[in-house]
């Protein structure tokens, strides 16, 4: 449809009829459900229309302007069915509108449920678009029709490449329906009649087919079937009722065009009272991912596609981190033709074998991630082996020299050592400790080995001092040292380490022996502590400021959006990295410290989080709590001096409710979109820290996990809409 055409079409005014029914359409006052008053009328908008050039041209206008004698339309709609085509001309703001009826700008309530037509004009429409309505209804109508194909059309042009990957995904082989009820559904039971002194025989699920009891069966009883050796749960028919059988993992290895597919699918049984001892088998497949021959893969999960249709979506392959459970049985019979071609370099085939129940790729990512780990689990290393699944990159960390092609020397060993890991079926941490024993050119008796592992001390921890003490002399001197640390020689590490750290910012000679092993070590530790703090604050701010210079600028955004006060508290944001080292210095807690409150500038640097200042209202100038906020109000923590919380925080929190609830307001798309980054990172740290087992080793948190403490004092802002999540990867 042209403009210009379109506009030099005859313009259609009000007529009298329609004059007439919006003069006696007088406005009446009425409550709302809230108590509001509003004023409604039978009408709110009035239609004629007319057809030139195979055009449906609409006029639409407003009741206030008819009651005034107006004659001229508010909007003019065009519509073009051959074309399936519609515009809008706004006579109010002079532009053309694409948007459908709905959408346009209307006074009161939703228009097309009181939209005045003369019964021509209704029937005009309906006979135009041949629909089952007219009027305004039956332009809406189409309107929609229009942008569901349209939105089809541009759906298609983004699920066709989808389809036609997916397309050489193979049949499901011929017998899957028996492997799936057999082998990846590994729940059987022998269903018996009860009998008086105990049933003889039963029917097994596995065998289908009668088999001989031993024994006296109870219901649920677990056993095993005497033909098939499979475990199983006795189940009296009497008793049995309506049940499911767990959801199992199973995987299907094909051939295709590009390379192989691996097909995810869950299955299970259900057992309905009527049709005992038999059962309805059922799986679901909801992933596929295809490898190609230079080994990139795209994957694809089923799920509900843009609110609109059930269908195959790409998504993310599985990652080598994910710490997910998806272990499932794999169909063996495609697995021989494939191990001697497309799966023949990745020893995925060998594996499954060794390792039944597995995810084929799970073990894929970590194998493109960590090549060695095939030559990990062939060596007889299996506790190494299952820590490349659950904790790939801690494993890659101790891979010292990834080039090179033997095993031994990739992990920094000696043929010595490596025997000694096999013999011990060593983990990481014993892998990091036989590399120290090599690096410092000192055994470590098995002894040792286990009072450090007892003591949670990892071969990574004493790197700041192995190279100027032996660790004879390092173990006892954490030994003399625990007794001031209430008898934890972790603790008393950490902070050795803390000391040592100092000691080189303030210049110290820590090569030399009275140095480095202080005798009294929390005194000197202490002193230390006083000492950094001593330094100018000036000087601090300025070089954290070189190193982060957006933070200063990000502080004079935060006024803004974050401030908030009433009777009692206030919340304010710093002007620059200088208030925050201050507030530090003078609460006593880590954002003033140099090393420790450097993640704090960094997550700023990011807008992952912010740092911001709870006062007293009536004392505004002096510190009391010190806030971490991520970009929707979540708060993460709220610390006062000494990194401690009093009883007077529960008071405090109730106002940051409050707060919480006022800023939300506030918030704009890109906040919203930044704090759910921010959230994502925030699980990522909090899942590392409770597999690392991080303690808390000073203060009066010491030995609590730090996962938990930061769990206990996190306050999620739930008057902020969350994102939905998206469909789990396998």
């Amino acid at each position: 449809m042209k403009k210009s055409m379109l506009l030099a079409m005859p313009m259609l005014t009000a007529s009298p009829e329609m004059k007439e029914v919006a003069i006696a359409d007088e406005p009446k006052k009425e409550k709302t459900y809230w108590g509001h008053t509003r004023m409604i009328r039978k009408y709110r908008l009035y239609m004629n229309c007319v057809i030139q050039d195979g055009i449906l041209k609409a006029a639409f206008y407003l009741p206030d302007h008819l009651r005034l004698d107006g004659d001229k339309p508010a909007y003019e709609v065009f519509l073009d069915k051959e074309n399936r085509q519609f515009l809008t001309y706004d006579h109010l703001e002079k532009k053309w509108r694409d948007a459908k009826l709905d959408r346009l700008e209307w006074p009161g309530d939703a228009y097309y449920t009181t939209c005045w037509a003369g019964k021509e004009d209704e029937d005009l429409v309906q006979a135009y678009f041949s629909g089952e309505r007219g009027g305004a209804l039956g332009i809406l109508d189409f309107q929609r029709n229009v942008r569901d194909e349209q939105l089809d059309r541009r759906h298609k042009r983004i699920t066709d490449p989808w389809d036609q990957d997916l397309a050489q995904v193979p049949e499901l082989p011929k017998d899957w329906r028996r492997w799936a009820d057999k082998v990846a559904v590994r729940e059987n039971f022998i269903f018996y009649h009860y009998k008086r002194g105990g049933a003889k025989t039963g029917y097994c699920t596995f065998c289908g087919k009668e088999v001989p009891i031993s024994g006296h069966p109870y219901h649920n009883k677990e056993g095993r079937c005497t033909r098939c050796r499979h475990p199983v749960v006795f189940k009296a028919l009497g008793r049995a009722g309506y049940f499911q059988t767990d959801k199992y993992y199973a995987y299907l290895i094909q051939r295709c065009k590009d390379g192989f597919v691996i097909r995810e699918f869950w299955a299970n049984r259900t057992y309905r009272k009527d049709r005992l001892p038999h059962s309805e088998p059922y799986w679901h497949e909801f992933r596929r991912s295809i490898y190609d021959h230079s080994g990139e893969v795209r994957s694809y999960y089923w799920g509900m596609y843009c609110q609109r249709e059930t269908r195959w979506i790409a998504g993310s392959p599985c990652y080598y981190s994910y710490a997910g459970d998806q272990a499932g049985r794999v169909y063996g019979k495609t697995l021989p033709s494939l191990e001697k071609n497309e799966l023949r370099h990745t020893g995925l085939a060998e594996w499954i074998r060794s390792h039944p129940d597995t995810d084929p790729e799970k073990y894929l990512a970590v194998w493109k991630r960590l090549p060695q780990m095939e030559q990990i689990w062939k060596a007889g290393l299996p506790r190494l082996a299952a820590e490349c699944f659950r904790f790939c990159d801690n494993v890659r960390k101790l891979v010292l020299h990834p080039d090179e092609p033997g095993l031994i020397r990739a992990l920094g060993l000696d043929a010595q050592k490596f025997r000694r890991l096999r013999q011990l079926d060593g983990d990481t941490e014993t892998l990091a400790w036989l590399q120290l024993e090599k690096k410092t050119g000192q055994r470590i008796p098995d002894e040792m080995l286990h009072w450090f592992q007892k003591e949670r001390i990892s071969a990574k921890d004493l790197l700041f001092i192995a190279d100027r003490m032996s660790l004879v002399q390092i173990k006892n001197y954490l030994q003399r040292q625990k007794q001031y640390f209430d008898g934890s020689c972790q603790q008393a590490l950490t902070t050795w380490q803390d000391y040592l750290a100092m000691a080189e910012r303030l210049h110290y000679d820590t090569s030399d022996e009275i140095v480095y092993r202080v005798r009294k070590l929390r005194q000197r530790h202490d002193e230390l502590v006083l000492q950094s703090e001593a330094g100018s604050l000036e000087e601090q701010a300025e070089k954290m400021a070189a190193k982060y210079p957006h933070v200063d600028a990000i502080c004079m955004e935060l006024q803004k959006k974050y401030a908030y006060t009433d009777e009692e508290y206030t919340v304010i944001a710093p002007q620059n990295i200088f208030e925050i080292i201050k507030e530090g210095r003078m609460l006593h807690h880590c954002v003033g410290n140099d090393g420790a409150g450097e993640r704090y500038y960094d997550r700023m640097e990011r807008r992952e989080s912010f740092i911001m200042f709870l006062r007293r209202t009536e004392e505004p100038e002096d510190p009391y709590y010190t806030l971490e906020i991520e970009p929707d109000g979540t708060v993460r923590q709220k610390r006062t001096l000494f990194d401690r919380q009093h009883e007077d925080i529960e008071q405090a929190t109730e106002f940051l409710l409050k707060w919480q609830k006022v800023i939300a307001a506030r918030l704009t798309g890109r906040d919203l979109k930044l704090a759910e980054r921010s959230r994502e990172l925030r699980k990522e740290e909090f899942i590392q820290m409770q597999k690392d087992r991080v303690i808390i080793h000073t203060g009066h948190l010491a030995g609590h996990l730090l996962a938990e403490v930061l769990l206990a004092d996190l306050m999620e802002n739930t008057e902020v809409m969350q994102p939905q999540a998206l469909p789990a990867a396998a």
